[in-house]
């Protein structure tokens, strides 16, 4: 039988492999009585899988690992006029693939993400047979990491009423980001930005219930419509050693329960899809960063392969119905006359030198955060319904504030639970997102907001299951009005952060220029796999002061 020979681009340019196996898959010691130990299996290196993969019938080329961080300004923002809402206090791995000679390449352009090697994308289209593989050493401890593919973009127009429908409805994202075409502002493009997602995503709690701890350990990903091509890509990693229980599935589904989820396919009409890699809040800062540095290095530790199965490995077997499973959460309703306490104990020390219709005994709805899924619907089925963005996370709960002004000398009280202390998050973001970029240029986490309802404890029984933060651009206003603790009391919002109006320098959309909105993420209820039922938590306070 011919051996087969891969192609594969490396940094240094073409890195051929020929061969069934291009290194030992498993180590044997001798004992010294003779006998041979059981064998140990190692990580599959790039070439060694990727020939193994080839000579069992499937058509191979090789990606990389792209870290994404800060490349809104040079890079994402001019591709989208969006920088997509990203979470501050992570970076994310996004596989960069090599085009299939028949696959149109676009409309979102190459360097979305930042610069790409020649001849890669951070986008790709799949045939029904197509798999991408990501697989390698799983980062060390931390608080969070998962796989997720998202619908990226899809072809089609949003109907005036769904826009207008949106267009009336209060406290969301400015609409330029919740209806979108690719190229933006084109109304001729017939294609709309959709970020939506197709089921649940893997993450450290589906890996641990699977098959244990998975950080710092090796793992592999197959992201495939196909149980056919599912079941192909496993039969060769099985034969190279690995355990069933190291390997996942993201399944494209081919519908959802409002409708189908196509074209598939290479042409130009066909869905764009994207994959991020999350991992954040290492348990060892030092460590975390030292994996986020490999896998920008030369020898990553993570692995990036694009498949393609012939008809000879079986056929194709579409995954049916997109699902999602259910979210739970511990009711926070016990919490609500401490809540009230706490919003009240806040107001009385702000009251001094500052005013707020917030503070009312009947409080307006706009000092509500929003729920996205809850008041809005917005999931990935209704989403791609109309044709409009939707960012949907099953793995966390997600609140929301409407755009806030920030340069007549407002400051801004966020007063909530703290999910991580309410038995509702593994951990909680809190973030600060520019209106005029969506860009999050940065957040606090559950560690910093803890403890920082004790200053009113007076007031409140249960303060420790609380956090309050304050906003604004001179925290130093209202210094003295804060209780001291070692917590972070007061973020300041700078202009590098949020321009102000007028500013012919920044990036963005100059109409938002001087305004934010401030995000919660309550990041996997513990003992489950997703997010935390939202309904059964209390809704986030959003208080607005102005000087008296």
């Amino acid at each position: 039988m011919r051996v087969p020979t891969v192609r594969l681009r490396s940094s240094g340019g073409l890195l051929l492999v020929t061969g069934l196996l291009a290194a030992s898959l498993v180590t044997a010691d001798a004992r010294v009585d003779g006998a041979r130990a059981e064998p140990q299996p190692v990580a599959l290196g790039e070439e060694t899988l990727a020939a193994a993969l080839a000579a069992s019938g499937f058509q191979v080329n090789a990606g990389y690992p792209l870290v994404y961080q800060n490349a809104c300004k040079d890079y994402t923002y001019p591709a989208l006029q969006s920088c997509f809402g990203n979470n501050p206090v992570s970076p994310y791995v996004i596989p960069a693939v090599q085009a299939w000679p028949d696959e149109a390449v676009g409309p979102t352009p190459v360097n979305t993400f930042g610069p790409v090697r020649a001849g890669y994308m951070p986008t790709y289209r799949l045939d029904a047979r197509d798999a991408v593989v990501i697989y390698g050493r799983m980062p060390p401890p931390g608080k969070y990491m998962s796989v997720v593919t998202y619908l990226w973009t899809q072809h089609g127009r949003w109907k005036a009423k769904d826009f207008d429908l949106w267009a009336r409805t209060p406290n969301h994202a400015p609409m330029r980001y919740v209806f979108s075409t690719v190229p933006p502002n084109d109304p001729k493009s017939g294609r709309v930005w959709s970020f939506s997602t197709l089921g649940d995503a893997v993450n450290d709690q589906v890996m641990r219930r699977q098959s244990g701890d998975p950080f710092g350990k090796d793992r592999y990903f197959i992201i495939t419509p196909s149980a056919g091509t599912d079941r192909a890509v496993r039969a060769v990693l099985r034969a190279q050693g690995i355990a069933d229980g190291d390997i996942f599935t993201e399944q494209i589904p081919r519908r959802d329960d409002m409708g189908p989820i196509e074209p598939l396919g290479m042409g130009e009409n066909a869905i764009e899809f994207c994959t991020f890699f999350k991992y954040a809040l290492p348990d060892d800062p030092a460590e975390g960063q030292a994996w986020w540095t490999s896998v920008e290095g030369t020898n990553p530790p993570l692995k990036i392969l694009r498949l393609r199965a012939t008809p000879s490995l079986g056929p194709v077997e579409r995954y049916d119905l997109l699902t999602y499973g259910e979210r739970t959460a511990r009711s926070e309703a016990w919490l609500a006359g401490d809540m009230g306490n706490l919003v009240d104990a806040v107001c009385d020390r702000m009251g001094s030198g500052y005013s707020s219709g917030d503070c009312a005994e009947a409080p307006p709805a706009s000092s509500f955060f929003a729920d996205l899924v809850q008041d809005f619907g917005w999931s990935g089925p209704y989403c791609r319904k109309v044709n409009m963005w939707c960012g949907d996370q099953p793995d966390a709960g997600l609140f929301g504030t409407r755009p806030l002004q920030l340069d007549s000398g407002q400051v801004y009280a966020v007063v909530a639970t703290l999910a991580t202390e309410t038995g509702n998050a593994a951990y909680v973001g809190l973030s600060i997102n520019d209106a005029s970029t969506y860009l999050a240029p940065a957040g606090l986490v559950d560690v910093q907001l803890k403890g920082s309802a004790e200053g009113y404890s007076s007031a409140v029984e249960h303060a420790d299951k609380f956090f309050v933060h304050f906003f604004a651009r001179d925290c130093g206003a209202v210094a003295s009005l804060l209780p001291s603790g070692p917590w972070p009391a007061c973020t300041e919002i700078t202009e590098d952060m949020v321009p102000k109006p007028g500013d012919t320098t920044a990036i963005g959309d100059p109409a938002l220029f001087g305004m934010c909105w401030l995000g919660i993420r309550d990041y996997i209820a513990p003992g489950t796999e997703r997010g935390p039922d939202t309904s059964q938590l209390l809704r986030p306070r959003i208080l607005t002061f102005r000087p008296r």
